[in-house]
């Protein structure tokens, strides 16, 4: 009896301090998870903006967030990202872009100068922290930039210049070819980083008794045509600008060109193996990485107005890459100097891909026919 007596009495305890036990409970775990996502929601939440697909945008933005990674960012740990790309509509890019600066993200960070733009024109008021790479000349973007002034600059946009050496890629040009006189080049002058290149390459040209065949195009996919349009005319070299619409198909050119017995070179690094037969430019993974760590900085509390707009010739050199089985090459008219194979970061050669990491390209960088300069 007394045991029937005790467990009469547990039951009767139970029924009535279970309820309250569960509720108190629920209450502790409900809890528990509002602070785990109030946790989440307090990481510095990053948009990422590229115009369009390719090796050279895409190592800008591992390049940016490796470089807040440095910084303590890391990804899926101390910070998130969002990636969006436009896929090379301008379009897409501003309404995108217009998403970002009324969303929840305190950090932009922008690939290519259409993106600068789109960004930077939808984020005027500054909600958000807008950091740019891949961009050759943001002066002539017309965001706000002065170039006699690299402190000039809306609070919340900062990033890096990666002007390659144009004066110097034609200096190289006819190092390996001192009998070219003609040039085409397909470029589309809607785009600011364009008409920049353009015009120092027809400074770089005209001294030089070089000819450019200009064809302009509106969009991706009338870049061959314009090529072929080049060819026609007597074109005997292709040149590749630091411009988004024809870089995104230089594939397609260097296809276009060789079977036509062309070279191509350019002023964008690449994948060494691409095709052309050289490039002189900036590793933009490296560039994205100096961007980064800007970006890092500022979310930890850097003031932007004390930090400038810099330019990355000042901090880290261009490279050559050569590729010594790129179609068009004809060693009968075609010849790379033993003196500046030495100069090249990577060498692709009948055994394959050298790299000389320590190699390093002879200036001068400058442009001294730079219509812009001060």
């Amino acid at each position: 009896m007394a045991n029937l007596s005790l467990l009469a009495s547990a039951l009767a305890f139970m029924r009535r301090w279970l309820p309250m036990s569960c509720l108190l409970a629920g209450g502790s775990a409900l809890l528990l998870l509002t602070d785990t996502a109030a946790g989440r929601r307090s990481l510095p939440a990053v948009a990422v903006l590229q115009q369009v697909s390719t090796t050279v945008l895409d190592d800008a933005i591992r390049g940016m967030v490796d470089g807040l990674a440095e910084k303590g960012f890391v990804e899926g740990r101390t910070i998130t990202f969002r990636r969006f790309n436009a896929e090379g509509d301008m379009a897409q890019a501003n309404a995108i872009a217009r998403e970002i600066a009324g969303g929840a993200y305190d950090l932009g960070l922008t690939s290519s100068t259409p993106s600068l733009q789109a960004l930077a024109t939808a984020n005027k008021r500054g909600r958000l922290l807008h950091v740019f790479a891949a961009v050759a000349d943001p002066f002539s973007a017309g965001v706000g930039l002065d170039r006699s002034n690299p402190l000039t600059h809306p609070r919340h946009l900062l990033g890096y210049g990666s002007l390659s050496p144009v004066d110097a890629t034609f200096r190289i040009l006819l190092t390996i070819n001192p009998n070219v006189r003609r040039v085409g080049v397909a470029h589309n002058p809607a785009e600011s980083n364009s008409r920049r290149f353009m015009d120092l390459a027809r400074a770089a040209a005209a001294p030089r008794n070089l000819e450019l065949l200009e064809a302009a195009v509106e969009n991706s996919s009338g870049v061959i045509e314009a090529i072929q349009s080049t060819i026609s005319r007597g074109a005997e070299v292709i040149f590749v600008p630091g411009d988004t619409t024809v870089i995104s198909v230089i594939e397609s050119i260097v296809t276009t060109a060789g079977k036509a017995g062309l070279p191509v070179f350019s002023v964008v690094l690449g994948k060494p193996d691409r095709g052309t037969l050289f490039d002189v430019g900036f590793d933009f993974h490296e560039v994205g990485l100096l961007a980064g760590r800007v970006a890092g900085d500022l979310l930890e509390g850097a003031d932007p107005a004390k930090i400038p707009i810099r330019e990355t010739a000042k901090e880290i050199p261009p490279k050559l890459f050569v590729n010594l089985e790129a179609p068009g090459y004809d060693r009968t008219r075609w010849r790379v100097p033993d003196d500046l194979l030495r100069q090249a970061t990577v060498v692709i050669g009948a055994a394959g891909r050298k790299d000389q990491p320590d190699a390093v390209l002879e200036g001068p960088f400058d442009e001294p026919h730079d219509p812009a300069a001060k």
